[in-house]
């Protein structure tokens, strides 16, 4: 681990930024240094024979960065299922503090390569100790709401766009598709009064469709990704502790405030003892999304690549984070 751990903390031509926040590694390490990659490849090679066992997390990074393939790998990001499935990663430090009980990557002078690497190490002992299916998303996720509900005896509505409907809604489900906010909610006010119905889903898009049209928007996604990479710098105030601020323009303030209005009616039209919940979901996740197209397209260069993957890994923490808000209605 050592060998490996100087090996990467030199680079082929010259230094344009250190990039500590995320490395670990400052200006003052790399004075003098002159380890080429090619140097680094052959001490990696010295190492690493073909019947090694490499483990991490995100390897393919890592490896694209030393232009080095590897047949045998045991990734943890891969390992270790995401609850949403496809492509979705979950973060190093998510999968150490659920399964290590531990915080990881709190330091403000970057990540701890040993740190990390320790971390994925514990977390592929543990699947191979307890099994492919240690930390996989429990099964009743994967069951349809409604069919858990029509099990117990309890009718339910569900209010949103077709596609959702199509995906969610089951044989039991009072299914309502809708092609706006205001509809949504007026179709949720009428339900709310059928003494029948005992669970009533809806959504409100305008805002997930405001994020669509901005990371559609090639010029401005490209200034808003500048802003991103100059925000994640080796700075006291990093931008991880404060987390990156979501531009509020006069439109998304507006967006918010009919979003509000809205659900101030729905709440006002329920029934006394009526549990409201209110949940965020994900976050901005069309930014994600872009983000990984212009990776799998390969439309930057290498440097802009990598600073775009750490982009990625911050914004996709972000938008892992929800919100949840009950109340009982009396």
């Amino acid at each position: 681990m050592g060998p490996l751990k100087e090996a990467t903390n030199v680079f082929d031509g010259p230094i344009i930024h250190c990039f500590c926040r995320f490395s670990g590694i400052t200006c003052e390490m790399l004075e003098g240094v002159t380890t080429s990659l090619k140097d680094v490849q052959e001490n990696f090679l010295k190492l690493v024979c073909k019947e090694t066992i490499l483990v991490g997390h995100s390897l393919e990074n890592d490896l694209l960065a030393l232009k080095i393939s590897h047949e045998s790998v045991i990734d943890t990001a891969l390992l270790y299922k995401h609850p949403r499935g496809g492509s979705y990663k979950t973060a190093l430090r998510v999968l150490a503090k659920r399964f290590l009980s531990r915080e990881i990557q709190q330091s403000d002078v970057g990540h701890d390569s040993i740190e990390d690497a320790k971390a994925a190490m514990e977390l592929a002992l543990l699947k191979i100790r307890n099994g492919p299916d240690f930390g996989s998303p429990p099964s009743f996720l994967r069951r349809k709401l409604p069919t858990v509900l029509s099990e117990c005896g309890k009718i339910s509505s569900f209010i949103d766009n077709v596609s959702i409907i199509k995906r969610y809604a089951s044989e039991s489900t009072h299914a309502i598709p809708v092609s706006s906010d205001d509809e949504a909610l007026l179709k949720a006010m009428k339900e709310a009064k059928n003494d029948r119905i005992h669970f009533i889903w809806t959504q409100f898009s305008e805002l997930n469709s405001y994020f669509k049209k901005q990371a559609e928007d090639v010029e401005r996604m490209n200034g808003q990704l500048a802003e991103l990479i100059s925000l994640l710098t080796c700075q006291k105030k990093s931008a991880k502790r404060k987390g990156i601020k979501c531009i509020m323009t006069s439109e998304l303030k507006n967006i918010l405030s009919r979003m509000n209005d809205r659900v101030h009616r729905l709440y006002s039209a329920l029934p006394q003892n009526t549990m409201f919940i209110i949940c965020t979901g994900h976050g901005d996740i069309a930014i994600v999304n872009r983000l990984r197209k212009m990776l799998t397209e390969q439309t930057a260069t290498t440097l802009c690549r990598e600073k775009l993957v750490k982009v990625l890994e911050e914004l996709q923490a972000q938008a892992e984070v929800a919100l949840c808000f009950v109340g009982v209605k009396n």
